[in-house]
């Protein structure tokens, strides 16, 4: 899939009616957003106010510059790609999956008391391992993962968002799954659960 595949496609009607200055439209579009803006940008660098900043930077600049804005065939692609820019151009970049980030997933034990608590740390565990493996990748693989497993999106587009060649994307979560069986073994097949590996 092209540039022009993903960026020239049927005009989004929020998107059309925020380029002509419609402020309730731009408002709805930073609703709609802002949260997985912020979590994207928590679990890259970090930094709250950081990622808050550059958010409110890439918002401030939308509004000034949306006269010159082309349409855009998916806006979310389009603020992840502009957010992780402007957090590259910055300089802050800095690779992490918080172990909060982790899914939870649903409960396979008995429902009893006892074995609810168990569950519970049984599970905090693995999320604890599962998060440090993660944060031992390189960074743009666990760039990769987080794009990919966290964040829904497509190898097509994590390679628009990353500046990468489609194979690149491929080769990245390939590696990255590589190295996270060795670091993990056995959790592997829980891993491959909880943030569906396929």
């Amino acid at each position: 899939m092209t540039n022009e595949d993903l960026y020239s496609y049927v005009p989004d009607p929020l998107w059309e009616r925020f380029k002509k200055g419609d402020q309730e439209a731009f408002a709805q579009l930073y609703n709609e957003h802002i949260d997985n803006l912020l979590l994207y940008g928590m679990k890259t660098i970090r930094k709250e106010q950081v990622v808050k900043d550059a958010i409110q930077d890439l918002f401030v600049e939308l509004w000034r510059s949306r006269e010159n804005l082309q349409s855009v065939r998916s806006v979310p692609l389009y603020l992840f790609k502009s957010l992780r820019y402007k957090l590259f151009r910055e300089n802050k970049m800095r690779m992490e999956v918080p172990s909060a980030s982790i899914p939870a997933y649903p409960s396979l034990l008995d429902s009893s008391i006892e074995m609810l608590i168990l569950q519970r740390e049984e599970e905090c565990s693995h999320r604890e391992k599962i998060s440090h493996a993660i944060r031992q990748l390189p960074c743009r693989q666990q760039e990769a993962i987080n794009l990919r497993f966290y964040q829904g999106f497509s190898n097509e587009q994590i390679a628009l968002i990353m500046d990468i060649n489609y194979q690149s994307v491929i080769n990245l979560i390939h590696k990255a799954i590589l190295q996270l069986r060795k670091h993990l073994g056995y959790i592997l097949t829980l891993l491959i659960w909880v943030i569906s590996i396929v």
